[in-house]
């Protein structure tokens, strides 16, 4: 019998280390933070397709279990280190409308989509301390050397023209070192 994992995003990385903290609770583009940190930046997508979100997406997002989503998921590398895993779900039909151009992405910075379109509103970042229960956390793992007992992520919604995208930032252990 597989369980579940708890579903709670808090509103504050509490128990998170001072420097971890700094990178989780930081407010704007994190493409363009880390981009400033480190020589050469690159976007790595790993996968885009349609799929079934995350069991504690689904709430969030106002979805049913069987909904299929738009899944985007990618590498934020600093000088070839993984630091990020971004997970980002849309709703199929918001990809005719506000998010349209979503699917042109390629290996171009979601980030600097966001946070160039003056329309699009934010909602506030919520935590959680993901074990390796939670389906992202496995996920996040793949290109690691290896395996950590933990990884904090953050997650909020990007909304434009009344259509949310779910934007889920797992930080690596290697952000630390930028």
């Amino acid at each position: 019998m597989k369980i579940n994992p708890p579903l709670t995003w808090h509103p504050a990385p509490i128990s998170a280390s001072p420097d971890l903290r700094w990178w989780l609770t930081h407010q704007e583009s994190l493409t363009r933070l880390l981009q400033a940190r480190c020589e050469h930046f690159r976007v790595e997508p790993t996968i885009q397709t349609l799929a079934a979100a995350c069991f504690d997406e689904l709430t969030v997002m106002n979805l049913r279990r069987h909904n299929r989503v738009l899944v985007r998921e990618v590498y934020l590398r600093c000088d070839e280190t993984p630091v990020v895993f971004a997970h980002s779900i849309v709703k199929r039909e918001h990809l005719k409308s506000a998010w349209r151009g979503l699917s042109r992405l390629g290996n171009r910075s979601l980030g600097t989509m966001l946070f160039t379109n003056p329309l699009i509103q934010r909602t506030p970042l919520a935590f959680k301390n993901l074990k390796p229960t939670h389906p992202l956390f496995e996920r996040a793992c793949e290109q690691l050397p290896s395996r950590p007992i933990n990884l904090w992520a953050r997650r909020s919604l990007f909304v434009l023209q009344q259509q949310p995208i779910l934007v889920t930032e797992v930080f690596l252990p290697a952000i630390c070192q930028l």
